[in-house]
């Protein structure tokens, strides 16, 4: 093996990863792997885990825990730059058990495109296309040594009962090349799904927005995509959202377009993973569970001329003077913004928005809620709470993109202006 490694000029390690499911079994599982590279002269790198453990904590299936804690210690080997790359031994079977487990639990295409030849970039199974009697055959054709898991022949286990009766059974009864014939459709399922999943990203570009956390999509754009088109969307954005989760189950991302489509505006939608799916206005958002109470409010002195920081909103808000006497073209520009200084009150305080707020906007016949002022406008209720408002007198003066009140709005009598502008930090 070593000489072949120096033909192809790479270096070889040995790697293994002890669940600790099997007791004295498993350990000396590792003493066998690490007794077999210190035979060629092979360097040894071993990862272990409590397993039994962490399923209890998570509240997880037994085998999807041991799998997930084995192939970060793999990826986090290439991560650290101790390996290129890992190869595990994947065989043609193990693909066409994948594919049959998937397609009973309901998978799509992305599910029954099973496992893949490279994971990340990073972990390659080049014996997908043998099948393990072929592996078999040349382990004893070269006399190696090896060790049987005995979990493999417990049936009581999900993978196990197809592996041992169901696949040997569909071979026996219905088609002698099953397991080839798995394989071939995951090859031809993982070639459509990256067709596919290119041409969601493309078509659904112009239309998705990034807020912070948040990503959202025109609910008017979504409805124009083939039905496979949307449920591929739905997907990435909300694996754009919260990354590192795992995908959403074909179930899941059709009640999340039926939630797209139907809801009202307002309605949200929990999803795994403490994510929400909001509806607002013509937008679907997707994003993190909000992790306030409601109870977030900020009330601060507002000087004039000054500045004044909003923590919660990452914003400065600087009270400027403005002299508007000979430059009519500039008061003209921002006249409708603008407040009339010598009428502000002494105290002022810049704070958010609280239900039943209301005021007299410049240039309407009466008085408005401002709640009803944010639904005209269609501000998302998720930004609502926060909404600065400028406050004095016991009146509201000044909210955030709409006219000051009509009480101290400028005009072309006005000797000084007061204007708010806002700074992010």
């Amino acid at each position: 093996m070593k000489d072949a490694a120096s033909e192809l000029g790479i270096t070889l390690a040995v790697v293994h990863f002890n669940h600790h499911l099997r007791g004295a079994e498993s350990d000396g599982d590792e003493r066998f792997v690490r007794g077999l590279a210190d035979s060629m002269a092979i360097a040894y790198l071993g990862g272990q885990a409590d397993v039994a453990r962490a399923a209890r904590e998570k509240k997880r299936n037994l085998e999807a825990t041991a799998r997930e804690l084995r192939y970060r210690f793999l990826l986090s080997l290439v991560d650290q730059g101790r390996l290129e790359l890992v190869v595990t031994a994947h065989t043609a079977n193990d693909q066409a058990e994948t594919v049959l487990m998937r397609l009973l639990r309901g998978a799509g295409t992305r599910g029954l495109s099973g496992i893949y030849p490279l994971l990340e970039g990073k972990v390659a199974r080049p014996f997908l296309n043998l099948t393990r009697p072929e592996i078999m055959r040349e382990i004893e054709a070269r006399k190696l040594e090896y060790r049987v898991d005995s979990t493999n022949l417990d049936s009581r286990l999900r993978r196990n009962k197809v592996r041992r009766e169901l696949l040997p059974l569909l071979e026996r009864e219905f088609n002698p090349a099953i397991i080839p014939l798995l394989k071939a459709h995951a090859d031809r399922a993982r070639d459509e799904e990256a067709f596919l999943e290119q041409q969601a990203l493309d078509r659904s570009r112009p239309w998705r927005l990034r807020e912070g956390m948040d990503e959202k999509i025109s609910v008017r754009a979504l409805e124009g995509f083939e039905p496979a088109i949307q449920r591929r969307v739905l997907r990435q954005m909300f694996q754009s959202a919260r990354p590192g989760l795992r995908g959403l189950a074909y179930s899941r991302i059709g009640e999340l377009l039926r939630f797209a489509l139907g809801a009202r505006s307002g309605r949200s939608l929990p999803m795994p993973g403490e994510t929400i799916a909001r509806k607002e206005f013509d937008w679907l958002v997707l994003g993190p569970q909000p992790t306030s109470s409601g109870s977030d409010t900020y009330a601060y002195p507002a000087d004039v001329p000054g500045e004044t920081t909003v923590p919660l909103l990452g914003v400065t808000f600087v009270l400027k003077i403005v002299e508007p006497a000979g430059r009519a073209g500039e008061y003209n520009q921002m006249a409708g913004s603008a407040m009339d200084a010598g009428k502000l009150p002494r105290r002022l305080v810049l704070r958010n928005w609280r239900a039943g707020d209301h005021y007299w906007p410049s240039g309407s016949r009466k008085p408005r809620k401002l709640k009803e002022l944010f639904r005209q406008r269609k501000i998302p209720r998720s930004r609502r709470n926060l909404w600065p408002v400028l406050e004095g007198g016991e009146q509201i003066l000044w909210v955030r993109g709409f006219p000051p009140a009509a009480s101290v709005a400028a005009t072309s009598e006005s000797r000084t202006l007061l204007v708010v502008e806002e700074n992010a930090r």
